[in-house]
């Protein structure tokens, strides 16, 4: 059986040009990475998975995701869909939806592209820092975002004025890995590594 060791990752990260990279990466390098002084590669670094899988998800016939995934839930590079195909969400996903990426409108073109921020509380996570544009490609912001929460916690985009609330997923919470998941995969990955020792 393989050690914790020897597995191998897959490691994301975003290029100048706000592309993704992904590469094949082992437990000693990310050591390398995250923990040596002076190196700054981890910051362009969005987050390191141990045996992602490539998949699609459909829901009711249509195809929902398809992208790296974590227990059946979209975690790591992808995209997601609308209902007629259009691709809507595109980067890395991680807890709670997109890290980094783009938005697209329902008519293909790119609404925000840039960071979003892990929600840790009510919604979905938000943009924090990119691009905004028009439906017709015309760029309307460029910058930090400034969320407030609305009257029930969701958040909602103060400035630049006219972004609006930020539009819920079509992923659901079946889709994507929640703090739940998360702490139920952490203790698992504990649970195996203490059974491995």
């Amino acid at each position: 059986m393989m050690n914790q060791e020897e597995k191998n990752y897959k490691l994301f990260t975003q290029n100048s040009d706000g592309g993704i990279t992904e590469r094949e990466s082992t437990q000693e390098e990310l050591g390398r990475i995250f923990f040596h002084e002076g190196n700054r590669e981890w910051d362009n670094v969005h987050m390191a998975l141990p045996d992602p899988v490539w998949e699609r998800i459909y829901e009711n016939g249509y195809l929902l995701y398809e992208g790296y995934t974590v227990d059946h839930k979209a975690f790591g590079a992808g995209r997601s869909f609308y209902r007629d195909g259009m691709v809507h969400l595109e980067g890395i996903f991680g807890l709670k939806g997109l890290l980094c990426g783009r938005e697209y409108y329902s008519n293909g073109m790119i609404r925000f592209e840039g960071l979003f921020r892990l929600n840790q509380a009510y919604g979905p996570n938000y943009p924090e820092y990119g691009i905004w544009y028009d439906r017709n490609g015309r760029m309307l912001f460029r910058g930090k975002i400034k969320v407030i929460r609305s009257s029930l916690g969701w958040p909602r985009v103060h400035e630049p004025e006219g972004f609006g609330s930020v539009p819920d997923t079509v992923l659901r919470n079946g889709h994507m890995i929640m703090w739940e998941d998360a702490r139920r995969l952490i203790s698992a990955a504990s649970d195996d590594r203490i059974v491995r020792e």
